[in-house]
C-alpha cells in the first residue's frame, strides 16, 4: 500500500501525466496491477492523503539488461520528461561530457585507438538553438517530479539528477567565461556527439520525441542502438 500519486506512477502509461523515470523502472522489472483505492477515512486517525494497493511481479526470467546502463539513460531522458530528447542530451554540456568519458573507457578497454586531436572548427549552435525552442514551448507541469521518486537508502535520488546536471552546467559556463579557448572541441568530444546525433535521429528516429512519450520498447531500442555505437551509461 502506497500514498495514491506514487502508486499511480508505479503503473502510468507513455502519455499519463505522472509517467516519469519511475514508472519504466519499475515496468521494467515487474508486472504491476492496482488492486484496489483505500479512502483516508478508513484510517484512525484519517491520514491527509488518499493510499492504494498495488500488486508488485517480479518477471521472471529477469530482463537481460544491466540495471545500471538502463537507469543511466532513463536518468538522462528524464531529467526533463518534456523536452526532447535531442536537447536532453544536447541541451546539458555535462551529459555529453560524461559520455565522452564512458566513450574513452569503453576504448581503452577494447584497445580502440582514439585520434585526441582538437578540431580545426567545431559548433554545436544548432543543438544549443534546438535545446532553447524546447525550453520555450515545453509544458513543465512537474510539480509532482522527484518527490515520490527516491530509491530507499539511494543518496543519489531520482531526483537528484536535475539539480546535478543544472550546477554542472553554471560551473562550465564560469570557467569559460575566463578562457575562450577552452570552447573548442577534441576530435573525440565531436565523435562523441556524432554517434549521439547518429542513434537520436537515424538508429531509432526518436531525437524530437519527448521522454514522456516513449515506452519501454523506445527505450531499450535506444539503449541497444548506443551500445552499438560504443556509448555506456554507467
Amino acid at each position: 500500500m502506497f500514498q495514491r500519486e506514487f502508486a499511480m506512477r508505479l503503473f502510468a502509461k507513455p502519455g499519463d501525466k505522472l509517467y516519469n523515470r519511475l514508472s519504466v523502472n519499475a515496468q521494467m522489472w515487474a508486472k504491476i496491477d492496482h488492486v484496489m483505492k483505500v479512502g483516508k477515512n478508513n484510517f484512525n486517525p484519517p491520514p491527509q492523503v488518499e493510499s492504494s494497493v498495488v500488486r508488485l511481479v517480479p518477471k521472471v526470467p529477469r530482463p537481460a539488461i544491466s540495471y545500471e546502463e538502463w537507469d543511466g539513460l532513463l536518468r538522462i531522458c528524464f531529467v526533463r520528461k518534456n523536452k526532447t530528447l535531442r536537447a536532453s542530451f544536447f541541451g546539458t554540456r555535462s551529459v555529453m561530457e560524461m559520455l565522452e568519458m564512458n566513450y574513452r573507457t569503453f576504448c581503452a578497454q577494447n584497445d580502440v585507438a582514439l585520434d585526441d586531436g582538437p578540431l580545426d572548427t567545431a559548433s554545436d549552435a544548432m543543438d544549443v538553438e534546438a535545446a532553447a525552442e524546447d525550453d520555450a514551448d515545453g509544458d513543465d507541469d512537474d510539480a509532482w517530479e522527484g518527490i515520490m521518486d527516491v530509491d530507499a537508502g539511494d543518496d543519489d535520488g531520482y531526483n537528484e539528477a536535475p539539480t546535478f546536471f543544472r550546477e554542472e552546467a553554471e560551473r562550465k559556463a564560469r570557467l569559460l567565461q575566463g578562457n575562450p579557448a577552452r570552447k573548442r572541441k577534441g576530435k573525440v568530444a565531436e565523435l562523441v556527439r556524432a554517434k549521439v546525433r547518429r542513434v537520436l535521429e537515424v538508429a531509432t528516429g526518436l531525437a524530437d520525441q519527448r521522454a514522456r512519450l516513449c515506452d519501454e520498447g523506445d527505450f531499450l531500442k535506444m539503449l541497444f542502438a548506443f551500445n552499438q555505437e560504443g556509448i555506456h551509461f554507467n
